[in-house]
């Protein structure tokens, strides 16, 4: 009997650590809430954004975790981008919407910002963010996305090259085209007094 108490001793057995596990938690904690306000910024829907994160945890938990490590977060943030443009042209489908609607798709919530201050943890939402927000959605397509991945999402534009399969200095100067452009219009929209 003391040769089988000896053999079961917990003491001696391993835990099993799943890297894919340790990875998937990692990212969730340091992720979960930059990709869902970028979902949003793309669908304009909460519950949408969420099932869209959802799936890219999803999608990386299936992963080989040393082949992910690296640039998981580019690798996250373009999975969520592509599960996102693959959701809209699915309902594009369906409701045999045109290429230039897509970008008016209307969000379910009643009021677009309250989703991003509800996202922020924030109660109001300042009147030249809004304006500022606003914009940005008015930018070009490529613009739109290289803002909205540089500032919402906080990625490098080593991770944004990744993310949309551009190269860097081409992020550099959509950056630029993008920010030259806002100003010009905050300038319009708000004059300096003198």
């Amino acid at each position: 009997m003391k040769d089988v108490k000896d053999n079961n001793s917990m003491s001696e057995s391993p835990r099993v650590i799943n890297p894919a596990a340790l990875l998937l938690r990692s990212a969730m904690s340091d992720f979960e809430i930059p990709l869902t306000k970028y979902a949003v910024s793309i669908l304009g829907d909460l519950e949408q954004a969420r099932d869209v994160v959802q799936d890219t945890f999803l999608k990386l938990y299936k992963q080989d975790p040393e082949k992910v490590r690296q640039k998981v977060k580019s690798w996250l943030f373009t999975v969520c981008r592509n599960h996102c443009y693959d959701l809209i042209k699915r309902n594009r489908k369906t409701s045999n919407l045109e290429e230039d609607e897509i970008s008016y798709i209307v969000s379910s919530e009643d009021n677009p910002f309250q989703v991003i201050s509800f996202l922020e943890g924030r109660e109001e939402i300042d009147e030249k963010i809004k304006i500022l927000y606003s914009l940005i959605e008015e930018l070009p397509s490529r613009q739109r996305e290289v803002m909205r991945l540089k500032f919402q999402a906080n990625l490098s534009y080593k991770e944004i090259a990744e993310t949309i399969g551009i190269s860097t200095s081409n992020v550099g100067f959509v950056m630029h085209s993008a920010l030259k452009k806002l100003r010009e219009d905050m300038k319009e929209k708000f004059p300096r007094k003198s």
